[in-house]
């Protein structure tokens, strides 16, 4: 049986990675300003890529990847959904949701959602 993850590191070197890529700078200056070393940096990014790897790898197509969401009761305002592929879509009121499922599939069918029943 495999080590159990630690969730505080995983999210520690989440975070260090998406700085290093939001800063623009290259992996070693970056990690040489942090003091970081270069190899651990690179193990955390092939490790973390492996696991979200063997996590989209685990769920069947039919399985549900929507984060339930509780609206206002009369809410007439659009929900907006950040697809992981970046993109903004709008949903109004009274959707369908198979309608969304098609729209988030035409986006990016490998990590699309697909809806909760």
């Amino acid at each position: 049986m495999g080590k159990v993850p630690d969730k505080k590191k995983e999210q520690h070197w989440r975070r260090l990675l998406h700085e290093q890529k939001a800063s623009g700078k290259s992996v070693a200056v970056f990690c040489g300003q942090r003091r970081i070393p270069v190899h651990q940096f690179y193990w955390w990014q092939r490790t973390l890529r492996e696991r979200a790897d063997q996590g989209r790898a685990q769920r069947s197509p039919d399985e549900a990847h929507f984060i339930p969401v509780r609206l206002p009761l009369f809410s007439a305002a659009p929900v907006e959904v950040v697809h992981p592929g970046g993109c903004v879509v709008r949903v109004p009121v009274g959707f369908d949701p198979m309608s969304l499922r098609r729209v988030l599939e035409t986006l990016d069918p490998s990590s699309s959602p697909s809806t909760e029943t």
